[in-house]
């Protein structure tokens, strides 16, 4: 096993509700079994408990264990047997890995092994992140094109922004609140929002508020879904009459298979599915392509926020996703970036 950390940079400060991110780091990791090289990524958020320190030191703790595994299957039982929801980007980093190998062991991509259909993919949302009404119209009326567009909501910017997009973009609307809201401010913005006809809200009040999600839920029209409050599979029942949909992420559940759970089990209780992602490179998001048939929407956008992608998989064009059809994830490097530039010997 290695594993190298880059920096990805967006081309916007990127702004929501609680974080702001002018560049973040991602660990690349790389396995090596046979003939067989796969590659997984690592985007840590501090929100979830972690930072490039802890997934380092916990890829070094479980080095020994890898490199012990002589097949993928062996790796995959031995996250299975460091159960738990810590540590859940470092872990989705060896398990996309793993899921990449094991594809190219039996030479399909991995939407073939997981038995989905491609076709069937949602669109994926662009996103508009925080700023000066003016730059987020500006930002989006430049991304016109796609059909839905995810706009970043916070308390210090009203719903007017909203229109002003609809009317710039003709684009369907999606809003995040990333737990900005007090329970009656979003009920205050989500009647608003209603007659606007967003397709829905994501988290608008705090992640431990389970009950403000209710709250807001019944007081409006708007769909409402759970980000924050949803990190595993392990979350979803008490959320139980309190929304109508979550939002799955590798990052924060800890990989595939788990998300591959979270879809059936929310599915089971009727709720509506979206697959997401962190500040994240074509790696990582082209993993979460491949399930994306699994779920209702997506939000894999995040590669076409950065100046410089360091992989090239998964393409979008105007909402719709294109995965690649090679073995495991069918994500390579991209040539002359840093990462090629900088390959240790």
């Amino acid at each position: 096993m290695s594993y190298r950390v880059l920096e990805v940079v967006p081309r916007h400060v990127f702004r929501t509700a609680r974080n702001v991110s002018a560049a973040s780091d991602i660990i690349v990791v790389t396995l090596r079994a046979q003939d067989l090289v796969g590659i997984g990524e690592a985007a840590p958020s501090r929100f979830y408990g972690e930072d490039t320190e802890t997934v380092v030191s916990w890829l070094e703790n479980m080095r020994p264990g890898v490199e012990d595994c002589l097949h993928e299957s062996e790796l995959m039982a031995l996250l299975t047997s460091h159960g738990g929801t810590t540590h859940p980007a470092a872990r989705a980093s060896l398990e996309i890995a793993a899921h990449d190998m094991l594809g190219k062991r039996y030479g399909v991509p991995l939407f073939r092994h997981l038995e989905l259909d491609p076709a069937k993919a949602p669109l994926t949302t662009m996103s508009i992140g925080l700023d000066e009404p003016d730059v987020m119209v500006e930002k989006a009326s430049a991304v016109k094109g796609f059909p839905v567009l995810k706009v970043k909501l916070s308390s210090g910017t009203g719903s007017d922004v909203v229109r002003r997009i609809m009317k710039a973009t003709g684009a369907d609307i999606t809003v995040d609140a990333n737990c900005g809201w007090t329970r009656d401010e979003a009920v205050e913005r989500g009647r608003e929002l209603a007659e606007l006809g967003v397709l829905l809200i994501e988290q608008p009040v705090a992640a431990d508020d389970i009950d403000g999600l209710r709250f807001v839920r019944d007081r409006t029209e708007v769909p409402i879904y759970a980000d924050e409050s949803c990190p595993t599979g392990a979350s979803i029942a008490a959320l139980d009459g309190a929304v109508d949909g979550i939002v799955v992420k590798l990052m924060k559940c800890g990989g595939i298979v788990e998300a591959v759970r979270m879809a059936g089990a929310a599915k089971k209780r009727g709720l509506q599915t979206m697959i997401g992602c962190m500040l994240e490179s074509s790696l990582a998001l082209t993993a979460a392509a491949h399930m994306s048939p699994l779920f209702d929407l997506a939000d894999l956008d995040s590669g076409l926020l950065l100046t410089e992608d360091p992989f090239v998989g998964m393409t979008i064009d105007r909402g719709r996703m294109s995965l690649p059809d090679a073995p495991g994830l069918g994500v390579e490097q991209r040539p002359g970036t840093f990462w090629e530039q900088h390959e240790p010997a």
